[in-house]
């Protein structure tokens, strides 16, 4: 694993995002397989990388004229626990 993500490293930004999109289709079926587990051992990834993201997203959604309310609503109702 480690190795591969070295390789990952290496690529330039423009390549990795190419290797994201190939990649993308492939956990998605993984994810169909058992979405339990993976929930379980995904949304933490996921939620992290959001809210590192949040910042950016929220400029972005202002500079296309959008409520930043919405995102904060957003970002609220998916971190709650049911």
């Amino acid at each position: 694993m480690e190795n591969l993500l070295n390789q990952f490293k290496a690529l330039s930004n423009e390549e990795k995002v190419t290797f994201m999109k190939e990649a993308m289709p492939h956990m998605a079926e993984i994810v169909k397989s058992d979405p339990q587990k993976m929930m379980a051992e995904m949304m933490p990834v996921c939620m992290n990388m959001m809210s590192q993201m949040t910042p950016f997203c929220m400029n972005m959604m202002k500079s296309k004229g959008m409520d930043p309310d919405i995102m904060r609503a957003m970002m609220k109702n998916m971190t709650e626990q049911p």
